[in-house]
């Protein structure tokens, strides 16, 4: 069989290696592509998340929750961005907030857990920092809501990081309705979440 003149057979093989390379690159961009970033206004952080997850605007309540800056809204704050898993009905909803306050009030008690919450027996480390944890679960009517908050003061602001499944128990539907997702499975979802905070500037 004739050989390739080395100069082809040099060109064919950075034919080939260029190619790899642009796959690779278009691999890159594939997951940049699929990840949204949040700048806080005000607040030196952000937030890289999923580009599935719904970013909720405008107010929002519920029968546990009036869609405050945090679970327990009694201090003047910020909403910083609230994100909803996709699959979310009327049955069942499930939402990561971030809130944040610079209020002295709110840095005072910001460590301060709500009326009824459970302690986690340690802290929690997101972006460095180490959040006070605490578990809340109520009931009321047909209703429900499962939540996790975390809670830190750096650099004399307060930030509330706050995981959320909350809504209507399914059986009370004519025919009784399944929810999109388990409690457990939806809590796992949205810690992964915290995964993408970040402080900026440090």
């Amino acid at each position: 069989m004739p050989r390739l003149p080395f100069t082809l057979a040099l060109a064919l093989c950075a034919g080939v290696t260029l190619s790899a390379c642009q796959q690779r690159d278009a691999s890159n961009q594939d997951t940049d592509a699929s990840k949204e970033t949040f700048h806080a206004a005000n607040y030196p952080l952000e937030v890289q998340y999923d580009a599935s997850l719904t970013r909720v605007d405008g107010e929002v309540s519920s029968y546990f929750d009036n869609g405050g800056w945090q679970l327990s809204d009694d201090a003047p704050g910020d909403r910083l961005i609230l994100l909803e898993l996709p699959e979310s009905d009327d049955v069942a909803t499930a939402l990561w907030r971030l809130g944040a306050s610079h209020d002295a009030e709110a840095v005072d008690h910001c460590l301060t857990l709500p009326t009824n919450a459970q302690a986690m027996p340690s802290k929690t480390t997101m972006a460095g920092e180490a959040f006070t944890g605490f578990t809340l679960g109520d009931a009321g009517m047909s209703h429900f809501q499962n939540a996790e908050g975390y809670r830190a003061v750096v650099d004399d602001t307060c930030y509330a990081i706050d995981l959320i499944v909350q809504g209507t128990r399914g059986e009370v539907y004519d025919p009784p309705r399944q929810p999109p997702f388990s409690s457990d499975e939806a809590m796992k979802r949205l810690r992964s979440i915290s995964d993408g905070l970040s402080f900026t500037g440090k």
